[in-house]
């Protein structure tokens, strides 16, 4: 049985969680940023959802077609996140030269077609060190916020366990191995569980894995959580300690009232998606991970902030 200490110890170190503190750099110059998955904008009966993405440099020299394709994966995600539906994206990309880049766009492009995401236009420099963005616009009427999330909640996560592990990091991607009319198709749960009043918080999980996603949902919110690993979905064969900080290419945390969860769970079930009731939300401000009936503290947020976004 994985050790619980060294699995929160893992959390803490993970390089996608440690990454979040430099998020209090926004919070100082723009106190006014929630810091949630994506910005709310009113537009006449509904809110435009404008999101962005930046793709870690490392990432984008070394592998530019995934690199591509997560740039749409995690852009979409921040809309589904607040309950919108995406509309379409735009990119920025600097390249070394035309081979780079034209690897880079081939993957954007794939991966936007697989998820029925339209590609509007975007920017291109070439000749310099790589960096890649994108960003997505979309629209919702009944968004979630992080901040909606309360003590008494049940969490819910969500998956598609579809798919493999890439070899570049702890990437684990659905978009070859799930028929793309699914893929195109998937999201529309985000949106369901969110207009029928059945989930009213969630936030996306991406590179802090899904603890690390669940620690910056709770500190919006102003509250704890516990995570219990023996509900959480995941795919066969993959270690607990890997999962943990594992960045899917669909995967969500959500906040339900208890009578809720199930309904929730079973709208991703319906589509063919992995998703379970495993743990709660609570007062504490702490998350907390457990494992049959061991229960162990993985960031006190009273004590230590992540981001500092908190509004």
């Amino acid at each position: 049985m994985p050790d619980l200490a060294e699995l929160a110890a893992a959390i803490r170190a993970a390089p996608g969680v440690r990454a979040k503190r430099d998020l209090g750099l926004v919070a100082r110059a723009l106190p006014h940023v929630d810091g949630d998955d994506a910005a709310l904008v009113e537009h006449n009966n509904e809110q435009l959802v404008l999101g962005g993405e930046a793709i870690a440099p490392s990432f984008v020299a070394a592998n530019p077609g995934a690199a591509g394709a997560a740039a749409v994966v995690t852009s979409v995600a921040d809309v589904l996140a607040m309950g919108g539906r995406p509309l379409a994206l735009v990119d920025t990309l600097v390249s070394p030269d035309r081979n780079h880049a034209e690897r880079a766009l081939q993957g954007l492009a794939r991966a936007a077609d697989l998820l029925g995401v339209r590609v509007a236009g975007g920017h291109l420099t070439l000749g310099a060190g790589p960096a890649l963005s994108a960003f997505c616009a979309g629209a919702t009427r009944i968004p979630m916020r992080a901040a909606a999330a309360r003590p008494g909640d049940a969490l819910v996560a969500a998956f598609c366990l579809d798919g493999e592990y890439l070899a570049d990091g702890p990437f684990f991607s659905s978009l070859g191995a799930r028929e793309p009319e699914r893929l195109r198709t998937d999201g529309e749960v985000l949106v369901e569980v969110a207009e029928r009043g059945l989930a009213h918080a969630a936030r996306d999980v991406s590179m802090p894995g899904v603890a690390g996603s669940l620690l910056q949902l709770i500190e919006l919110a102003g509250c704890g959580a516990t995570l219990d690993l023996n509900a959480l979905p995941r795919p066969a064969g993959a270690a607990l300690e890997r999962w943990l900080v594992t960045f899917p290419s669909f995967g969500f945390v959500l906040a339900a009232r208890p009578e809720d969860a199930g309904a929730v769970c079973e709208a991703f079930h319906t589509r063919g998606l992995a998703a379970a009731a495993c743990g709660t939300f609570d007062a504490t401000r702490e998350l907390a991970l457990s494992l049959d009936e061991a229960r162990v503290t993985v960031w006190d947020l009273a004590r230590e902030p992540l981001t500092g976004l908190a509004g």
